[in-house]
């Protein structure tokens, strides 16, 4: 059962205060990535004013996540929702440790026919859009196109990305309603490998918008692209929050064993209800050997559910911290994640 609002926070404040009261730990010392640091997944987002051609469903409207997120980044429904969105995360990036952010775009649904069914999908970013917000600030960002492969241009989609010169693409089978395992996508996979470009695949459960289920979003679904010979991350990781019944984590390691192209990333794995992600992750050296760093902006890392791993000054310092890129890389260096996991994301694409 997903907790209420009032239980958390009664909890966290709790345990802010418990912590507070406690000696302060000492810890070891945390080692600063020498390299450029990626965040190799943030979103990017809109509603569609602007000519973005951006779309939200009414349905996705009504979702607590959007509600959350206006109120988290100080936005409104003013007729510049779209360029106010990428006025914050420019700000804050501009302000916060991280250099260089991979900047997600997001396909629709696409019918049996291969058609868009934007009647069925809850958000949609296009990738004419991520190009446009991504060539304004070049050295800001990298763009990440979105291609769901059911689309029946998915081959020409790919083709048109790259020569604008994306070297990445995203895939999120329970929003988008697609199999990443099956076999008709093979060729999609093979031109993805011989052009270079990695594959992203949301893996593990999802809570943000409608789904179609987690089923699609288990790692051995990956299977066909890693035979084909791409370069895949599994984004998240495969993790679930603390609630939910699926446990996919297994299945990434094992299949960690078995390809040598298989990368995951750190994407709210901060969370407050994914806190026994990142601590699994650590005591796992040869997921960390293929770990990249990501943070899910605009999803937020909370450091109060962290409370009994941190010093207390460390602890409020993160708990206060406005800048989000900020407070996801602090807090995930803080937690002990390794320097090189932060330096691996600009080593893989190219970026160092």
């Amino acid at each position: 059962m997903k907790p209420t609002r009032r239980q958390f926070m009664g909890s966290a404040v709790g345990a802010l205060a418990w912590a507070l009261s406690s000696k302060q730990k000492t810890g070891t010392a945390v080692r600063e990535p020498s390299g450029p640091v990626v965040d190799c997944h943030v979103h990017l987002f809109g509603a569609g004013d602007g000519g973005t051609g951006c779309y939200l469903s009414k349905k996705q409207k009504k979702h607590l996540s959007y509600a959350f997120f206006l109120r988290l980044l100080g936005l409104s429904e003013n007729g510049r929702l779209d360029q106010d969105y990428v006025d914050r995360i420019v700000h804050q990036l501009r302000q916060s440790s991280v250099q260089r952010a991979v900047l997600l775009a997001q396909d629709c649904r696409y019918d049996s026919s291969g058609k868009a069914d934007m009647e069925n999908t809850s958000f949609y970013v296009p990738n004419d859009y991520l190009f446009q917000v991504t060539n304004h600030f070049p050295e800001l960002f990298t763009p990440c196109v979105s291609i769901n492969p059911s689309r029946r241009d998915a081959i020409d989609e790919l083709e048109r990305c790259s020569a604008k010169g994306s070297r990445i693409l995203k895939i999120h089978p329970p929003i988008q309603n697609v199999d990443p395992g099956e076999a008709r996508f093979r060729g999609f996979y093979r031109k993805c490998a011989e052009k270079g470009i990695i594959v992203m695949v949301h893996t593990g459960t999802e809570h943000s918008a409608e789904i179609v289920g987690n089923d699609f979003s288990a790692p051995e679904r990956l299977t066909t692209p890693l035979e084909e010979g791409c370069a895949v991350i599994a984004a998240h990781s495969g993790m679930s929050a603390f609630f939910d019944k699926e446990d996919f984590f297994p299945q990434l390691i094992e299949l960690i064993h078995r390809f040598p192209n298989l990368y995951c990333d750190t994407a709210v794995l901060a969370d407050k209800f994914r806190w026994r992600c990142l601590p699994r992750m650590l005591a796992h050296e040869d997921v960390l050997a293929r770990t990249i760093y990501g943070s899910d902006t605009p999803f937020p890392s909370n450091a109060l559910v962290f409370w009994n791993r941190l010093p207390p000054g460390k602890l409020l310092s993160l708990a206060t911290e406005t800048n989000l890129f900020e407070r996801d890389y602090r807090l995930k260096l803080a937690l002990g994640l390794p320097s090189y996991v932060f330096e691996r994301g600009a080593k893989l694409m190219g970026l160092s």
